[in-house]
């Protein structure tokens, strides 16, 4: 009996293939590097300041030190979806205590503290930032503050990189969302992707206008945050550590001019012009190379597999974000480009688990039905939780330390007492007894007299005017409460606190904690394609049968996600949401309807005339060309 061969997973295929966009993403970055390393390098010297086996070879490996742990932090977390929350601060909340922000700070402040350390060693003396100053033949060295100062402020640059790294979610990965160009014929490629190296060519300026700013920023907050919070700490820390190698004074103060020279500035500014630019363009580059579609020599992934169906299944099954968004990226093209491959879902029927077509049909179902079911969930809160079933009480209680009760008659007086202790025990209980039988004492309440309750109400009246008195009447404070909430929710304070009818509707139409849109889309095409081309293609005839199913989950699931936006609540906080101004207008939401509602329109002028045939009523068919705004007669 012949052995069956492993199904290789889709993972196997995709790791060689992200290491070699690392390898080509870390080539680029370390020319970039090595042209940091002829900047920031003496220039003494014509040909040995930019010569590549020298100083500046070596600058240049120990420049891309601070790049490559970039790349390390980008594999890490890397992810492919946006970040799905419902506002702003929740997005903070679940992700500020995470080991990914920790180790984004520590990443970058290491990036920032090897390029100092590389940039101080790379000037030249008369830059005068060695650890010690000399002085005379009569002074006794001291520790020098202009290094400090510039490791501090790399050490600052490094904390502000990494906020706006998590800020504005570097990790993510940005994929073309369409892939496919709709009626298009089979024999031409879907979406061209734009090369790398273009796109580097085309942010590089960009890169340059971002990096400016924070460079000027750090020269003008730098010297007040190193004053005020990083100084002493900065000098103490260094004075230990020159104390190992030069004899300097124990009681050794910082001096009372700070390092803020003109030429310490400059150098400040240009050294973090340097680093921000090596940091966003070692970002841009993996980004670039990354997101690269899923083909080896303008092949699939899976081609060099000896089950390439069988491998593609995996990928599409995954667990993973980013094996499964690879995986359906990579069907989306096979379904628009490759007929070849395109005829062997339709040929492979005898696989385990079903026929190809049919595992695919159902892995594409799946997502797009997944929008249903969350808006679902979303309408139906979850039922309570049943009450607990009564149970043998088994518990164990502690040795009992007080004497049982009495079983006989409470009404009859008790016997005297007879020793000291129970003497005791009924003095005590004479004392609580009477205590607890005391009537209460009546609570303060306003006078009931007609003639108090006139004065009062005169007196009232004098001293506070009718608008004070309803300013402070339970309504008046709450009224205003309302008031100032609303006005700190308009202001910039208040903005991450709101929660827009955008970012709710992307939560729960595209999926939490990252958004699946372009899964969606293409499942979406996948189906679209696959359908159309199995009129010439299926020779078994298997995916007309399944034109039905396809047909009405769009039509059902384009009726269930115009409802859900259009009739979802608007949240107290959302208080800029304007009707009348498009306030329910939602991107990603939008594409996800345009999407299905053109694989509807091309899947019944495909099949519309053998609608009968299919199993398709009349009145599904007037419903389906309903949702795509065509006419309601075609199909009589």
């Amino acid at each position: 009996m012949a052995t069956q061969l492993r199904v290789r997973l889709y993972r196997e295929f995709l790791t060689p293939a992200l290491h070699r966009r690392f390898t080509a993403a870390a080539g680029v970055t370390l020319l970039a590097c090595y042209v940091e390393a002829v900047l920031i390098g003496e220039h003494s010297s014509l040909i040995w300041s930019w010569f590549p086996i020298g100083r500046a070879g070596l600058r240049t490996l120990l420049l891309f030190i601070p790049s490559l742990s970039i790349f390390i932090l980008r594999v890490a977390q890397l992810h492919v979806g946006a970040r799905t929350t419902d506002s702003p601060f929740q997005t903070f909340r679940q992700y500020a205590l995470r080991f990914n922000t920790a180790q984004t700070l520590v990443w970058y402040i290491f990036s920032a503290w090897w390029f100092s350390e590389v940039y101080v060693w790379s000037q030249p003396k008369s830059a005068n930032l060695n650890w010690i100053v000399e002085g005379k033949s009569y002074e006794r060295p001291r520790l020098n503050e202009r290094p400090i100062y510039l490791r501090s402020i790399f050490l600052t640059l490094g904390l502000m990189q990494s906020c706006l790294h998590l800020f504005y979610d570097y990790d993510r990965v940005h994929i073309p969302v369409t892939k496919t160009k709709p009626q298009t014929a089979s024999d031409q490629p879907s979406a061209i992707a734009v090369q790398p190296l273009a796109q580097l060519r085309t942010k590089l300026p960009h890169l340059v206008q971002v990096a400016i700013p924070r460079a000027l920023s750090i020269m003008i907050l730098g010297p007040i945050v190193y004053s005020l919070f990083v100084r002493r700490m900065a000098w103490s820390w260094s004075l230990f550590l020159a104390r190992i190698f030069w004899n300097l004074p124990k009681g050794s103060e910082p001096p009372k001019i700070p390092p803020y020279h003109i030429s310490v500035l400059f150098r400040s500014v240009t050294a973090s012009l340097l680093l921000i630019i090596l940091w966003e363009f070692s970002n841009a580059t993996f980004e670039a190379y990354v997101a690269q579609p899923p083909l080896k020599i303008d092949r699939p992934l899976t081609a060099d597999s000896r089950d390439p169906n069988g491998s593609l299944l995996t990928g599409l099954k995954a667990k993973k974000e980013v094996a499964k968004t690879f995986a359906f990226w990579e069907l989306a093209y096979i379904s628009q480009s490759l007929p070849q491959r395109r005829q062997m879902f339709f040929e492979d029927i005898d696989r385990r688990g079903g026929a190809m077509w049919t595992q695919v049909l159902n892995a594409c179902l799946d997502v797009i039905q997944g929008m249903n079911t969350r808006i679902t969930e979303f309408k139906t809160p979850s039922a309570a939780a049943p009450p607990p079933q009564p149970q043998q009480n088994n518990l164990q209680y502690l040795p009992r330390i007080s004497s049982p009760l009495k079983a006989d008659n409470i009404l009859t007086n008790p016997p005297p007492p007879k020793s000291k202790l129970e003497m005791v025990e009924t003095n005590l209980g004479t004392v609580t007894k009477s205590y607890g039988q005391q009537p209460r004492s009546k609570p303060l309440s306003l006078p009931s007299s007609p003639l108090a309750k006139k004065y009062l109400e005169s007196a009232k009246n004098k001293a506070l005017t009718q608008e004070q008195q309803q300013a402070i009447s339970p309504a008046g404070l709450r009224s205003t409460y309302i008031s100032y909430l609303m006005q700190f929710l308009r202001s910039p304070f208040g903005h991450p606190f709101r929660q827009t009818v955008r970012r709710r509707a992307c939560a729960v139409v595209l999926g939490t904690p990252y958004s699946q849109l372009s899964v969606i889309v293409d499942a979406i095409d996948s189906l679209t394609r696959l359908a159309i081309a199995s009129l010439t293609e299926d020779s078994y005839g298997k995916v007309q049968t399944d034109v039905p199913v396809i047909i009405r989950t769009f039509t059902s699931t384009i009726a269930n996600v115009e409802a859900f936006k259009r009739d979802l609540q608007v949240h107290w906080t959302d208080v800029e949401f304007r009707e009348e101004e498009g306030g329910r207008e939602v991107e990603e939401v939008d594409l996800v309807i345009e999407k299905l509602r053109g694989g509807l329109r091309e899947l019944l002028e495909a099949f519309g005339g053998y609608a009968e045939n299919l199993g398709l009523g009349i009145r599904e068919m007037r419903v389906a060309r309903e949702m795509v705004g065509g006419d309601d007669n075609q199909d009589e």
